[in-house]
This record gives structure tokens, C-alpha cells and sequence, in this order.
């Protein structure tokens, strides 16, 4: 370091200092015994710092003078500001990575929590009715407000059927349930689950295919890619069988596909599938094609493994896409 000047008053230093800063020639100030010292770090700016010093002694209140310390403090803060992004990401890393549930993946679990709760809620737990494969049946209760709501589409009204009551449904209508704007409906159906299989086998793949994902990509871009794939997944199985559906399947498939397609066209994401995942995923689809394994929502399953794929390969092909483009000029 190179001391520059001394000045008997601190604001007239740091002015200068600032001014001297505002020039790429970093310099800070020091009190000694009553007075202020300027000086620069780098001595290679000793001459041009002092070509500025006379200019500023000849006029120190100069719109130059000024405005550089303006520039100056308006640098600081946004260090400060950086700095504390930067110490925010930290602390976010360090409990990412030491496993806290709601640091790593909040909302896989939250979807979890919550199709379990609503089986829990929305089922008839004394009556309990064997399903395919002799299964306990699961979000049968009819009645239920909560499991009303949560159908893809409002039902018309309750019809008594060997002592209990069915639910039953109008013609496929979408834009009706837009227009009532209970929007939430083309969501909801995905965290109804009808027997115990159903709901075991989606909620291991949402928690282990998800979490990873989540804990990857981000929560706010993990709730996104969820919520297209739901929505349209949702509405494909609408039109296909009707009103009458439920399950995370769709979602999952939908996962499926996006994690299979980053880890083709994007590995260094750390987000991918294994052959064998893929060959089983797509049999077992297949085979739910096929009626092995009863009534399932096909669509939803075709319809989200289809858009998953597109959204994890996206980026991909618009840039081969721009790269075709871009060689054809």
C-alpha cells in the first residue's frame, strides 16, 4: 500500500478515496492521531493518484467528486446484497445435504402426507369392501364432502345401490368445471388412491423418483413440472373413461418419463433412470394396457409418460433445433 494524503477531515478522505475507488484504484482510509490517511493498495496507480489528488484539492465539491461516491455506495450495497445471497445459499446447501426433509424435498412429502390423509379421511373404514385382487378398497365413502370435492368433475347427485349410495356423473364436461372455478379439481383426483396397492406403489415412486427430482431441480420448478403433468394427465383420462378416477400414477409416469429423458440428454443433472427401470416402467404400463391388473386410468399413465418426455427433452431439442437452424444460414 501507498499513502496518498492526509486530510484533517474524514469526510473530505473518504470523498477521495471513493473518487480514487470509482477509478479502479482501490484505496481506503485510516485515522491517525486526528487525521484521515488516504491509501491506494496497488502502488502501480501511485502517479495517476495523484494527478486525481491535485484536482481534487483544486476542487473537492466538484459534480465528479460526488457522483463517485454515489457510484461507490450504490457498489457497496450491492455486495452486501450478494453477500447475503451467497450466505443464503450456503446455509440452503449445507441443510439440503444433511438430509432435513423440508430443506431437500417439502413438497414430495407434503404430496404424500396428503394422499394419505385422504384415504384416511375419505374412506369407509366399517365397511371396508375387496377390491381386485381381493384388495381392501379404499376412498369409497360416498357421502364424503371432501372426497366430492376432490373428483375431477361435480357429481349430479347420490344414488342408493345395495344399501349404500354411488356417485353419479353428467356428461364429460371440463369447460363446466372451468367455468364453476373450482379449478383445483383438475389436480385433486391425483391424491385419490382406491386400495391399499395403489396407494403403496405410487407413494414409493413419489417419494424415491420425486425426492430426487425435487431435491435436484428445486421445489419451485418440481411443483411446476408436477402440476402440468397432473393437469393434462387429469384431463386425458377425463375424455378417455370419464369422471370417475384417481391416483398419482399419472403423475408418476409422468416423472418417469422426464427423469429418463434428463439423464439422456442431460446427465450431468444427475437425474436418470437405468435400462432395466425403463424396460419395467414400460411393461408394467402394458400390462396395465393390457387389463392384468383391473380398472386403471391408462390414459392418465399414457398421457403423463408422454408429457414428462417432452417436458425432460425439451431443452434438447430446441437446441438441436437452433443448431439445424442456425447451420442452414
Amino acid at each position: 500500500m501507498r499513502e496518498i494524503h492526509t486530510f484533517n477531515q474524514a469526510t473530505a478522505a473518504q470523498r477521495f478515496a471513493d473518487a480514487l475507488t470509482a477509478g479502479s484504484m482501490p484505496a481506503v482510509v485510516e485515522e491517525e492521531s486526528g487525521s484521515w490517511v488516504v491509501w491506494i493498495q496497488n502502488d502501480d496507480h501511485r502517479e495517476s493518484a495523484k494527478q486525481l489528488l491535485q484536482e481534487y484539492l483544486t476542487n473537492p465539491e466538484a459534480e465528479k467528486f460526488q457522483s463517485a461516491t454515489r457510484e461507490v455506495k450504490a457498489r457497496q450495497k450491492e455486495e452486501e446484497k450478494a453477500q447475503k445471497v451467497r450466505q443464503k445459499n450456503q446455509i440452503n446447501i449445507r441443510d439440503r445435504w444433511n438430509g432435513v426433509w423440508w430443506r431437500c424435498y417439502p413438497l414430495t412429502i407434503i404430496m404424500v402426507a396428503i394422499s394419505v390423509l385422504v384415504v384416511m379421511l375419505c374412506t369407509d373404514w366399517k365397511n371396508i369392501e375387496r377390491g381386485t385382487w381381493g384388495l381392501p378398497g379404499t376412498c369409497n365413502r360416498a357421502e364424503s364432502p371432501l372426497l366430492e370435492k376432490l373428483f375431477i368433475q361435480k357429481r349430479l347427485f347420490l344414488l342408493p345401490y345395495g344399501g349404500r349410495e354411488i356417485s353419479i356423473y353428467g356428461p364429460v364436461d371440463a369447460l363446466g368445471t372451468l367455468k364453476s372455478g373450482e379449478v383445483w379439481r383438475f389436480i385433486t383426483p391425483i391424491f385419490l388412491h382406491f386400495n391399499f396397492l395403489h396407494i403403496f406403489f405410487n407413494m414409493s415412486w413419489l417419494r424415491s423418483l420425486g425426492g430426487a427430482i425435487e431435491f435436484t431441480r428445486g421445489t419451485r420448478r418440481f411443483f411446476f413440472l408436477v402440476l402440468v403433468i397432473a393437469i393434462i394427465s387429469n384431463v386425458a383420462q377425463l375424455y378417455w373413461s370419464g369422471p370417475r378416477f384417481g391416483g398419482m400414477s399419472g403423475v408418476v409416469y409422468g416423472l418417469i418419463g422426464y427423469a429418463w429423458m434428463k439423464g439422456r440428454t442431460q446427465p450431468w443433472l444427475g437425474i436418470g433412470l437405468t435400462s432395466d427401470q425403463i424396460v419395467y416402467s414400460v411393461l408394467f404400463l402394458l400390462l396395465c394396457m393390457g387389463g392384468a391388473f383391473g380398472p386403471v386410468a391408462n390414459a392418465a399413465h399414457v398421457a403423463g409418460f408422454v408429457v414428462g418426455i417432452a417436458i425432460g427433452a425439451r431443452q434438447a431439442f430446441w437446441k438441436r433445433v437452433k443448431t439445424t437452424l442456425g447451420g442452414a444460414k
